[in-house]
This record gives C-alpha cells, sequence and structure tokens, in this order.
C-alpha cells in the first residue's frame, strides 16, 4: 500500500536531500580517507594475475607500491604485525598460495583490471570501487522502496548504514564485500519488481562472491515454495546454471575447499601459511564447536539490532494483513536472515562486511511494514471518524423528527 500524499510532501523533499547529502558525504569521505589493510595486497595481486604476470614480478610490484604509497609506521604494521604477515612479506610462494582465496572474487577482480588498463593503479582502483558500490547499494535500496517507506524512516537510513558499516570503516577499504552488498540489493529489488534479471542476477551471484551460493539458494528454495507450477522449469534452470557456476568459479580460482579454508582461517587462526601443505589435515566435531563458540565471542552487537528487526518483521507476517508486496518483504527479510545464520555454521565469522547489504534490507523491509501499519492505522482511524460524522448526522435527523 503506497500513500503518494506523503511523496510530494516537503518531509519527503526533506529526507530526499537528507540521503543524496549523506550519500555524498560518505563517499567523499571515504576517497578521502582509505585505511590500508593487509587485503589489499591480495586483491591487486588477484587483479594483476588476470594480466598474465609471474607470481614473482607481482609480489614484489604490490609490495613497493604499498610502500610508495603509505607511511612506514603502516607499512611495517602491514608486513610485520603477526607472524602470518611476516610470512607473506618474505616468501612469495606463501604469498601467491593466498591468492585463490580472493581470486574466486571475479567480477571485482575483473573492475580492478580493466580499470588498471586505463592507468589507474590497483590500489586506487579497488578504493573507488569498493567504495562507489557500498554507496549504491545504499541509494539503490532506497531509491527502489522509498515510496512504500514513511519519510521519517527514510531520514534513518544513514544512521543504520553508517553503524552497519562500523562508522565507514569498511567502506574505506579495498573489499570485494562492497560488490556483494550491490548484488544482494538488486537481486532484492529484482523479486520485488518481477523482474526478467531476477533469475541471471541468482545465477551470476557467485562471480560476485561465491558464499553468495548459500544467499542464492535459499532464495530458489523460498520462490519453489511460494511461486506457481508453471515457474518450476526455469527456476530448476537457474539453480543447475548456479551450482554450474560455482563449480566453475571455483576451479577456475583454484579453490582449496571448504576444510582447507575452515582449518586455515577458522582452526589454525590464520598460522597456516601455505594452504595447499594443509588440504589433508581434517578437524574434529569438537574443534567445529569449539570455534563456534570462540568466535561467537565477537559478534557485533548490531546483530541484536538486526534480531530485532527481523523478529518484529515476523511478528507481523504471522499477525497482520498483508498484500503480496508485503508477503514479499517477509519472505526476503526470511531469506536474508537464514543466509546470516547458514553463513556462520558454515564459517564462522560474523564480520558486518559480510552482510551489509543482508542487514540493510532487513531494516529497509521493517520500514516498509511499519508504513504499511501506519497506514492501516490511519484508513481505520478516518474510516471510524467518518462512520461516527455519519452517525451524528442520522441521530440529529433522527430527533428532529421528533
Amino acid at each position: 500500500m503506497t500513500n503518494r500524499s506523503y511523496y510530494h510532501s516537503t518531509l519527503q523533499l526533506v529526507a530526499t536531500l537528507w540521503l543524496l547529502l549523506c550519500s555524498a558525504a560518505f563517499f567523499a569521505y571515504a576517497i578521502a580517507n582509505p585505511i590500508a589493510e593487509w587485503d589489499m595486497l591480495a586483491y591487486a595481486a588477484s587483479a594483476d594475475v588476470i594480466n598474465g604476470t609471474s607470481p614473482e614480478e607481482i609480489h614484489s610490484r604490490v609490495y613497493a607500491e604499498l610502500r610508495d604509497r603509505t607511511s612506514p609506521e603502516t607499512y611495517q604494521r602491514i608486513i610485520a604485525g603477526n607472524h602470518y604477515r611476516q610470512v607473506m612479506h618474505k616468501d612469495a610462494d606463501a604469498f601467491n598460495e593466498q591468492l585463490p582465496y580472493y581470486s574466486r572474487r571475479v567480477t571485482f577482480n575483473a573492475l580492478l583490471e580493466a580499470i588498471n588498463d586505463f592507468g589507474v593503479s590497483f590500489y586506487d582502483a579497488g578504493y573507488w570501487v569498493t567504495a562507489l558500490a557500498f554507496i549504491l547499494a545504499f541509494l539503490v535500496l532506497w531509491g527502489s522502496l522509498n515510496d512504500r517507506i514513511h519519510p521519517l524512516l527514510q531520514l534513518m537510513f544513514p544512521l543504520v548504514f553508517l553503524k552497519y558499516s562500523m562508522d565507514l570503516e569498511i567502506i574505506r577499504q579495498i573489499l570485494a564485500d562492497s560488490l556483494s552488498s550491490l548484488w544482494v540489493v538488486l537481486i532484492c529489488i529484482a523479486y520485488f519488481r518481477e523482474t526478467r534479471l531476477l533469475l541471471p542476477l541468482i545465477a551470476l551471484s557467485v562471480f560476485v562472491r561465491v558464499d553468495l551460493v548459500i544467499f542464492s539458494g535459499l532464495l530458489l528454495l523460498m520462490l519453489f515454495v511460494s511461486s506457481d507450477r508453471k515457474k518450476y522449469p526455469a527456476l530448476f534452470a537457474c539453480g543447475i546454471a548456479l551450482v554450474a557456476a560455482f563449480f566453475f568459479v571455483q576451479r577456475w580460482a583454484g579453490s582449496y575447499g571448504w576444510q582447507t579454508l575452515y582449518y586455515f582461517a577458522i582452526i589454525s587462526d590464520m598460522l597456516a601459511t601455505h594452504p595447499s601443505q594443509y588440504g589433508s589435515i581434517g578437524f574434529t566435531l569438537s574443534d567445529y564447536l569449539n570455534s563456534l563458540a570462540d568466535t561467537s565471542r565477537w559478534i557485533s552487537p548490531m546483530y541484536g539490532i538486526t534480531a530485532l528487526f527481523s523478529v518484529m518483521t515476523l511478528l507481523v507476517w504471522r499477525f497482520a494483513k498483508l498484500g503480496e508486496y508485503n508477503l514479499k518483504v517477509c519472505r526476503i527479510t526470511l531469506v536474508c536472515v537464514l543466509y546470516i545464520v547458514v553463513h556462520y555454521l558454515v564459517f564462522p565469522q560474523m564480520y558486518l562486511r559480510f552482510f551489509v547489504g543482508q542487514n540493510m534490507m532487513i531494516f529497509a523491509g521493517f520500514s516498509v511494514l511499519c508504513t504499511h501499519l501506519w497506514h492501516v492505522y490511519v484508513d481505520d482511524r478516518r474510516q471510524n471518524i467518518r462512520l461516527d460524522s455519519l452517525q451524528s448526522k442520522a441521530d440529529e435527523i433522527s430527533n428532529s423528527k421528533y
């Protein structure tokens, strides 16, 4: 249910100007204040591999450029902050073995390589793509739903984005998570609007981040449950394409597999500096459960806010009378929540940067339903006032006869 009277009001104009101003300010701040972290080396190297550059030359180049563009203190922190970073700096072979973890971000790396062809450094390209993708995700989500969200709730969007982006910390780094967030938003909007782009966006999502196979798989499952049977063949074909794309990206990037990744990043806590040597090392169920318990201590308090939005949305779904559009909002909220939970069980790290798109979508869905309930309340109140007025007039006419 929409109320167009809101969107020709001064309040809506204020909300629009506020969001555009905040978006421009966030982007300018991110570009002017980049953060140097170790991952930027791996992303630059993964993009450079596309040009066919040798591993030794890539290792030398990315570290040399990092030294030229950072202060001595920052450079020393990145190359010698811990044992892992020291090995990466000294051992080109060990560094090269990290690249499959980053080469799987196919679209992000391809964008960096394409921009580099115009003479822009991989690092500058990475900062621009990251900041722009995060801001576009924010703007596309708001711009696509603002006719269903009360302007007062729209005014909260920049604050919510600020907190889910760790006070803009993550948009100042070089992260493929930015493109993932934008892709998630595009998939959700395509679902709401029932465009033909929905299934291609789902099938191609693993070229952005391979773990989006979980999100896309959950969404396809939801579509199977909620769609007519005549749509089943297209959904089934999309599922086959998604799985095929997933295995293609894994093979193309030389992925070591989930067990190696889990041991490398979670069990060894990044001490296994040569992943190829640890592919055969397993871990027990006890190790897995201990890692879940250990990493749960570092879950951001912002997930409490996400849980609150999610629970309230699901309660509205359960007890309120909703139209098809608002039912879609509830289903997407459920998919986003399930994705965060399943992703954590598969890879127990809850960095906010992994889930900016999902967290913002959950808040946007909550805002849409709040606005719907407000419209229902206002409409019911107006109807009751009209009925009371008609009843009063009827009583007056009845009394006048006597």
